[in-house]
């Protein structure tokens, strides 16, 4: 019976690490990933489903906080470092309260495939970005040159 408990507690507690590692989707990740398979032109603002944001940028791979930061007029501890990493980027708002800053994987939607930093957007902004989907089924979302 020890064995039998012992044997079932090994494996609950092993369900339970692996679930508590999985990577699980942000509302915010859905939104943009359910934007981008709108078509294959998107209006840049509607990547981001906050009311209440006022300008907003995406922040990639080996970019330094201080650089976004400067760019948003905001302050670098508020913002995510990505600055060693290559495996996620940020969708980073400005509104009235702050900044909201999610950061998310490159598994789903990849909008860190063109060459530079994002410029920052007006949430009224009437650019657009073209979206195409690679043979991984990856939204690649890429900015007007």
């Amino acid at each position: 019976m020890k064995r039998t408990l012992a044997a079932l507690s090994l494996v609950l507690v092993a369900a339970g690490l692996t679930t508590a590692c999985a990577s699980g989707s942000s509302d915010v990740e859905d939104h943009v990933v359910k934007a981008v398979s709108e078509g294959s032109s998107v209006p840049v603002a509607d990547l981001v489903d906050d009311a209440a944001a006022k300008r907003f940028t995406i922040v990639c791979p080996y970019e330094l906080p201080a650089d976004v930061a400067t760019r948003l007029g905001v302050s670098a501890k508020d913002l995510p470092d990505l600055s060693k990493r290559d495996d996620a980027q940020a969708l980073v708002a400005v509104t009235s309260n702050g900044v909201d800053a999610v950061e998310f994987r490159r598994e789903r939607v990849d909008l860190c495939s063109s060459e530079g930093p994002w410029p920052v957007y007006e949430k009224t902004d009437t650019a657009t970005v073209a979206v195409t989907r690679n043979e991984d089924d990856v939204y690649i979302v890429t900015r007007a040159s």
